[in-house]
């Protein structure tokens, strides 16, 4: 296996995109991830939760996280009906997209292959041709598998990663990406003394609800945090200004201190990092929504990975905005004041 000095940022994408990890199942995941960063921190640990931390020793006068989650969306068998299931979703999971999908379902004996059924044009009715099936009347056909599925065992959709015109498309790169931000922020910190004594959180289930990133915030109890996620890059029919390939976004509104934030922009001009900018007016729908609650109030900041069809098997990112976000908190780690 290669380490991750060993791995380019695409292909660290595309191998993180192809890990299985919806919420609450995430250990393949976070087995990985631990091997790549084991050698360039100074302790790893395992939360009772299910998440990932690596500490990283600074100079001891603050305490420094970053966060970046690691689940994706995905389904739990709810009910086997013979050669048939029936799936709940796992996480904002949109009907349209996994009609007539193939799925991978977990089991005990190993990995099960479906496909999620649709009746032929020919043998819908004509108001059935004018909806959106939920998931209730959706079907996952199991006759193409030979292992027993269960009432229980998760599933996701059967995507491949796959890179083109340089960009890397793929499931769960929300918040894969980010994770590849973290990954070689570590890679970038090993040449560089910090004041800041940092860890870095790949926290579990927040896509159902961010229950790693609270527990974990509370337990550290930082003095500062950056929160990465992903955010929506232009798609037609909507011409927003955040695009792939012009770097990270920062969020600005109430939902961030702003005096961290004002820090962070200044860090990034005086190293020319390509930054964009991006308004949240309320709750942001991150982990930054949590983490700055626990105990007497954590100092936040919300920087995002553009990205294309979120939520999707086909989500899209540029690896050059992962690359730039890495460079720009490894800069925060070490020139952030303290």
């Amino acid at each position: 296996m290669k380490g991750v000095n060993e791995l380019t940022t695409k292909e660290l994408l595309m191998k993180l995109s192809d890990l299985d990890g919806p919420s609450g199942y995430e250990d393949s995941v976070v087995s990985y991830i631990e091997s790549l960063i084991k050698p360039f921190v100074d302790e790893t640990k395992i939360t009772g939760h299910g998440s990932l931390v690596g500490y990283k020793r600074g100079e001891g006068k603050g305490k420094l996280a970053f966060f970046a989650h690691v689940d994706e969306i995905g389904f739990v068998v709810s009910k086997v009906e013979g050669e048939f299931a029936r799936l709940e979703p796992v996480g904002g999971v949109d009907p349209k997209v996994v009609c007539a999908s193939r799925v991978r379902v977990h089991t005990r004996e190993g990995v099960a292959f479906g496909v999620i059924g649709m009746l032929a044009p020919h043998l819908q009715s004509p108001d059935s041709r004018e909806k959106v099936p939920s998931f209730d009347e959706l079907f996952l056909d199991l006759s193409l598998s030979d292992r027993t599925v269960r009432i229980g065992d998760v599933a996701v959709i059967d995507q491949k990663s796959f890179e083109a015109a340089g960009k890397v498309v793929g499931k769960a790169l929300d918040n894969r990406a980010s994770c590849a931000s973290l990954i070689k922020t570590l890679e970038f910190l090993r040449r560089y003394s910090h004041p800041w004594d940092v860890y870095f959180v790949f926290s579990v289930q927040e896509e159902t609800g961010c229950l790693g990133a609270l527990t974990e915030a509370y337990r550290i109890n930082p003095d500062v945090a950056v929160v990465m996620d992903v955010t929506f890059a232009s798609e037609p029919p909507s011409h927003d200004h955040i695009e792939l390939g012009k770097g990270p976004v920062l969020g600005l509104g109430p939902v961030v201190d702003r005096s961290l934030v004002q820090k962070i922009s200044l860090i990034a001009q005086k190293h020319n990092v390509s930054l964009q900018k991006e308004a949240v007016g309320g709750r942001s729908g991150t982990e930054t929504d949590f983490v700055q609650l626990v105990r007497a109030g954590v100092r936040t900041a919300l920087i995002s990975i553009p990205l294309k069809y979120m939520h999707t098997p086909v989500e899209m990112v540029d690896p050059g905005d992962v690359e730039e976000l890495a460079r720009l908190l490894s800069i925060i780690a070490v020139e952030l004041e303290v």
